[in-house]
């Protein structure tokens, strides 16, 4: 309750907050005694940060689960009350809160996986799976712009450092970034991208060459078998992953899958796949229709909170909490640098 009621009271400063006066002085020489009067932005400088720290404390305290749990919701309310105050975007507490949670999440990935899958949220639609013998990254990106990306370059890469292989979903950079690819490549790692990006570039940056049918790629050497559907975000090509790991699990990827062509045979991927875990971009077209295609035993939204979208288009946390509970499904929503330890329920 005390982190409830802590992110309660954010809350309601938040939406009290009024426009800063670009007229007022922002260097308070009072700050370390906590005065802030006559320095409105000092001031929500202070608590942008102070609301950064809490909501990742109430994170870490109550992790991502099965079970609702109302800690974890108004600290993610509270997560997209400050990620869609624009004032935020370049603000030093939005970097270090970002890079604390994926260094913590670098340091969760060097403990391996003993068993089923851990899969790691990274930024925006990225995530990792990593299983006890092999781990692969989909549409690993640190955002933001190139000369400032949000995660830093020595952290992104020790990530990158950490996985066998990365696939890519289709083009956009908010999912497709060359130089993670290059480094990928560099080291003897294959990427999988979709047909038409980065051609010719590196032997180890892998097209899907028939973009209308489904394609496995043979991955023997790290006990990995790939399947490849041919979806699409409107008329761009968009690879649709299923990863069948050693221990039989499989976990699909959708990327931005958005096309309604497609769902005539997204009804039937059950039919030929059993998906464990699909890993679903919270604003797909006919949301209810496509997992019921997959028909997975856990989903895993994703693509909240995209920085690099204007406020009405960075799909909030709550929208997907309400989004999901409107349908009656069940979701794990995770946040930046969160981790989900999925093993598959028991038979009886």
């Amino acid at each position: 309750m005390k982190h409830t009621s802590l992110l309660l009271a954010f809350l309601s400063a938040f939406a009290l907050a009024l426009p800063v006066s670009a007229e007022r002085p922002k260097d308070n020489p009072y700050e370390k005694y906590l005065i802030f009067w006559g320095y409105p932005d000092n001031y929500l400088d202070n608590q942008t940060r102070m609301a950064f720290q809490e909501i990742d404390r109430t994170l870490r305290a109550y992790p991502p689960k099965n079970k609702d749990c109302q800690a974890r919701r108004m600290a993610l309310t509270a997560l997209d009350l400050l990620l869609h105050d624009t004032r935020n975007d370049k603000t030093p507490a939005f970097y270090d809160f970002i890079n604390a949670r994926m260094a913590n999440m670098l340091a969760d990935m060097q403990k391996g996986c003993k068993k089923g899958v851990k899969i790691y949220k990274l930024y925006n639609d990225g995530f990792i799976i990593q299983s006890p013998k092999t781990t692969v990254a989909i549409d690993l990106v640190p955002g933001g712009p190139e000369t400032h990306p949000f995660i830093s370059d020595s952290l992104i890469y020790a990530i990158a450092g950490q996985c066998d292989a990365m696939f890519i979903s289709h083009a956009h950079g908010d999912h497709a970034n060359l130089r993670i690819a290059k480094t990928f490549a560099a080291r003897g790692k294959r990427v999988i991208v979709p047909k038409g990006l980065w051609t010719g570039i590196d032997p180890n940056i892998e097209q899907l060459l028939v973009a209308d049918t489904a394609v496995v790629v043979p991955f023997d050497e790290l006990n990995l078998k790939l399947t490849i559907l041919p979806g699409h975000q409107d008329d761009m090509y968009n690879n649709i992953y299923l990863m069948t790991f050693a221990n039989g699990i499989t976990v699909a990827h959708t990327g931005d899958q958005y096309n309604e062509e497609d769902l005539a045979w997204i009804d039937r991927v059950h039919d030929t796949h059993r998906v464990d875990v699909l890993l679903l971009n919270c604003w797909v077209n006919a949301m209810p229709r496509t997992i019921a295609g997959f028909a997975p035993k856990q989903l895993i939204t994703g693509h909240e909170n995209e920085m690099e979208h204007s406020i009405d288009h960075r799909e909030a946390y709550w929208m997907t909490m309400e989004k999901t509970r409107r349908m009656g499904i069940g979701n794990v929503l995770m946040s930046w640098g969160e981790c989900f330890h999925y093993t598959p329920p028991k038979t009886k």
